[in-house]
């Protein structure tokens, strides 16, 4: 077992990239063709007929001049202004890791998969007990990610309770990004907090055009609240960011049933109104502003009121959405991988593995929560993170699907080999097969009984467990260069933790 566990982390660390970032999805569609024009028309009607309501003046000011119609707080948006706004939007956003190996190039139906979350608090990979997310928590957990190759990108997970919150940005995005050379994106809060991580990542890249081309961080806004409501403080950062041309996610999150219709067609018509409305709003402030639309339908526990993060109809709608974007050919960041349980056994197995393959096979652009997450985002395990990679790198396998050409179909090996043959060490198969099954590397056991047992007869959890440690122990991710990390201390001395 002991040296199989060190062979296993010697092999994640070669793997770092994983073999499966941007692979081409697309093959699963929940939505006909004239589905997707039907929900299309309907949210354009929602936003011509019902409009959204905005409060903040520069957002006002700005809808009124581009030509919609402001009745005091009510903005109805006409269809010709929210289709030259999706015109102006990139269709390609490139969002950049320290290492360019990590550089997730964000178009059509290209995959990429990661975690997601603001969890407050953590499962203890020692005691299994709860507790407070910490700072500490944000590095270690970048190192966990950097080492694990089917993970992507690292999206913060929590939020550190042990920081005020006007220092929150510049120490969670510092920690990370000196922990992983994998792209960073988080939540922000305030308008300094976002001046300065953008100044920090200047300094890290070169200066301000050169992170403009490669962004190593980009930024979430959860700007709406369902139904059809710009939150105001979050608008203010919303218009900041885009100012500043760094990408951003427009991330709204209706309950169908609470916040939305309880329908799965008028939620995700509801849903891609809001998109689209926030969407127009950035290439007002910005046009051709980086920004990815965030959509993520989910439901409501009808009995409870509950969000429901492993609800098959996550991942159904969660797909469907993505329909919608590549109609509109704009990037989507949307949401798979999450459960209910509150610890890592068999329900989180099945809840996230449905909507992963679900949304993954879709080809949605920046899957978030697929790693790490439990009990309905509230908590984050470390160990989590170990065996949703193995699930990551099963769902990238099915979406690079089977490759048919004449070397592939093997007619020839066929022949050769021949009736009551056998392929074992045919040059064919010598060629193949590292490449074209999947194995998994560290968590799922696929040994014979008397193997495993030998071996301790653990289960996953146990050993995904002890992969953790061993990352947290043995990785070191390629550090910031000593002169721009000593820049960085001395610039934020007075927000960094020592």
């Amino acid at each position: 077992m002991e040296g199989q566990a060190s062979m296993t982390s010697s092999s994640m660390r070669r793997k770092r990239s994983g073999p499966g970032k941007g692979l081409i999805g697309g093959q699963y569609k929940p939505l006909t063709d004239e589905q997707v024009k039907q929900i299309h028309k309907a949210s354009l009607t929602v936003l011509a007929q019902t409009g959204v309501q905005v409060e903040e003046p520069e957002a006002l000011r700005l809808f009124k001049e581009a030509g919609a119609d402001v009745d005091g707080n009510r903005v109805r948006l006409p269809q010709s202004l929210v289709e030259d706004a999706v015109d102006k939007a990139p269709s390609r956003v490139v969002l950049a890791g320290r290492d360019p190996e990590h550089d997730l190039i964000l178009e059509g139906a290209r995959v990429h998969i990661g975690t997601g979350g603001a969890a407050l608090q953590v499962l203890d990979l020692e005691t299994g007990g709860i507790r407070k997310a910490v700072l500490r928590d944000v590095a270690d957990m970048a190192r966990i990610v950097d080492a694990l190759g089917n993970i992507h990108f690292y999206l913060i997970p929590i939020y550190p309770t042990d920081l005020p919150e006007e220092t929150v940005e510049i120490n969670k995005y510092y920690a990370a990004l000196a922990n992983t050379t994998k792209h960073v994106q988080a939540g922000v809060y305030t308008i300094q907090g976002i001046r300065d991580v953008v100044e920090m990542s200047e300094r890290i890249m070169g200066g301000a055009e050169p992170l403009r081309e490669r962004p190593i961080v980009s930024f979430i806004t959860s700007w709406m609240v369902s139904p059809l409501k710009f939150a105001t403080d979050v608008t203010m950062l919303l218009i900041e960011i885009c100012r500043q041309r760094m990408p951003v996610v427009l991330s709204a999150a209706p309950m169908a049933g609470s916040t939305a219709p309880v329908t799965l067609a008028g939620m995700l018509a509801q849903l891609n109104a809001e998109q689209l409305a926030g969407l127009t709003l950035t290439q007002l402030v910005q046009p051709g502003c980086p920004v990815l639309i965030g959509p993520i339908p989910a439901t409501a526990d009808m009995r409870s009121g509950k969000y429901l993060g492993g609800s098959v109809e996550l991942g159904l709608c969660n797909a469907a959405i993505t329909q919608l974007a590549h109609f509109y050919h704009v990037p989507i960041y949307n949401s798979a991988g999450m459960t209910e349980a509150k610890i890592p056994d068999i329900q989180a197995g099945i809840e996230k593995a449905q909507s992963v393959i679900q949304v993954a096979l879709a080809g949605a652009n920046f899957i978030h929560h697929a790693a790490g997450m439990l009990e309905d985002m509230s908590t984050i395990a470390y160990e989590q993170f170990v065996i949703d990679n193995e699930l990551l790198g099963l769902a990238m396998r099915a979406v690079r699907g089977i490759e048919v050409n004449d070397d592939t179909l093997a007619l020839d090996v066929i022949d050769r080999i021949g009736p009551g043959g056998h392929y074992l060490m045919d040059e064919h198969t010598l060629r193949y097969m590292r490449t074209e099954h999947y194995y998994p590397s560290a968590v799922f056991d696929r040994q014979g009984r008397q193997m495993w047992e030998q071996a301790g007869g653990t289960d996953a959890w146990a050993r995904a467990k002890d992969v953790a440690r061993r990352i947290l122990a043995e990785h070191r991710p390629e550090p910031l260069d000593p002169a721009t990390d000593a820049w960085i201390r001395e610039r934020f001395a007075s927000s960094l933790v020592p």
